[in-house]
This record gives structure tokens, sequence and C-alpha cells, in this order.
């Protein structure tokens, strides 16, 4: 509704942009159920999809990194969600080539370091998908700071994913993802 004021036109229900309504959702995060956050995370995705370049960077910092860590050590985020999130992050960052390191900067990028490390070591009971999960989010977020350790871990964990020649649309997107993964890590790994 517009509404004239001060020799002016002013709309009350100014529709807030991509990057303003993706910050009030991270901020509705931490106070909803795990089916919620699914749903609120769904839609972040969407509205990252709709951020350019610039708005990802400045939105993507080592403070939102920070939070998100936070927010998995108080179990206010459960870890599937957290990746759900993290991922299409990455994925969107690499589509688009851009070279933020407030990840690499943040505690989160340390978690995600012990994690991949601490799953690496289990060999037997090694939950094989969450690894994988773990690396492609590692690797996406990360742009080109890989530590050498979780590089000698993510390479061929995500060669193997990639290697998974499935024909459903699911399992192909997956490998997809995969690749592109592989594709942000320094040639210094390989």
């Amino acid at each position: 509704m517009k509404e004239f004021v001060a020799g002016r036109t002013e709309d009350r229900n100014r529709e807030m942009a991509p990057k303003e309504k993706f910050s009030k959702l991270f901020e509705e995060l931490k106070s909803c159920s795990v089916s919620e956050q699914k749903e609120k995370i769904e839609e972040m995705n969407r509205l990252i999809d709709e951020m350019d370049k610039e708005e990802l960077y400045s939105t993507f910092t080592i403070d939102m990194f920070n939070k998100i860590d936070q927010m998995i050590e108080e179990d206010k985020l459960k870890m599937g969600n957290a990746i759900l999130l993290l991922k299409h992050m990455g994925y969107r960052n690499a589509l688009l080539n851009i070279k933020n390191y407030g990840f690499f900067f943040s505690s989160l990028n340390e978690r995600f370091e012990k994690m991949i490390d601490d799953e690496e070591k289990k060999k037997e009971k090694r939950n094989e998908n969450l690894l994988t999960e773990l690396c492609e989010c590692y690797l996406l977020l990360s742009y080109d700071l890989v530590s050498e350790d979780c590089a000698s871990v993510c390479v061929p964990c995500l060669l193997k994913a990639a290697l998974k020649k499935e024909e459903n649309e699911e399992a192909q997107k997956e490998v997809e993802m995969a690749l592109l993964a592989l594709s942000r890590i320094d040639e210094r790994y390989v």
C-alpha cells in the first residue's frame, strides 16, 4: 500500500531484500524445532540463490560462521540442518567463484577439521555419508585455504563419492556436488 508523505510516496509493505530476509531467518533458527529449522533453512537456501556476489560476500562473514558454530555447540542447531545450510552456501560461493575467507578464520572451520579427522580415525564405524557431507562443506567453504590433513582425507572421500554411478537425479546431484567441492582444492594437495 502506498501512502503520500511529505511530497513523496512510501511503500508500507516494502519488500525486504533477500539479504535482510536471510538475516531475519538466521536469527530465528536458534529458537526453532528441528523440523522448523529445516523449513527455515530451505527458505534461506532459496534466498541465497537470489543474492548477488556482493550480498553473499557481506552475508557469509566470520561472525555468521562463529554464530553457527556456537549454535551447534549449544545444540540449538542440529548438525544435519547446519550441513544443509552450509553446503548450499558453499555451492553458491563456488558457482559464483566468490573468494570469501570468512569460514577459514571462524571457529566453525576448526570444528569441521576436527570432525573430519575424528570421523576418519573411526575406520570401522565410520559414517561415510557424514564424512562426505563434512568434506563437501569444508572444501566448498574453504575456498583455497585447506589444511593438508583435511585434504588428504577429503580428496579420496569425495572421489569415492563421485565414482558412485547411480541413475537417479538426487544421486547425480551428490556426484556433481562432490566434484565441485574437489575443484576448489589447490593443486598442491592433489
